[in-house]
């Protein structure tokens, strides 16, 4: 049968947003440390930066209530008759990594970085 697919795929997901929070978080520490080389300012306007700080809770509250209803829904409805456990493990995860992506997508934020050179 399917049962289990949609649980690989939600890991494998969840394995490249990792991946992708990563390779963000690296690329823009490197522009930052380029800027801050060349003479320029390491940080962009305190504005564009206030942004991750003003949507952290709401992108916290996104992947906490995104979460309790696949729980809720896992548990109070027939879903466990058409996803088992892995799966909704899987999409946890997948929930979970998706909000962190996000997170890091915000804070570092390469507005005004040049990222030509590396």
């Amino acid at each position: 049968m399917m049962s289990g697919y949609i649980g690989i795929l939600a890991l494998a997901l969840s394995a490249f947003y990792v991946w992708r929070g990563a390779r963000h978080r690296t690329l823009v520490i490197g522009a930052r440390e380029r800027a801050e080389a060349n003479g320029g300012p390491r940080e962009v306007d305190p504005i564009w930066t206030s942004m991750s700080v003003t949507f952290m809770p709401l992108f916290l509250f996104y992947g906490a209530f995104t979460s309790l209803l696949l729980i809720g829904g896992y548990f109070l409805t027939d879903l466990k008759y058409v996803l088992s456990l892995f799966d909704l493990f899987g999409l946890l995860a997948l929930v979970v990594t998706y909000t962190g992506w996000i997170l890091i997508r915000t804070h570092y934020n390469k507005l005004g970085l040049d990222f030509a050179n590396g």
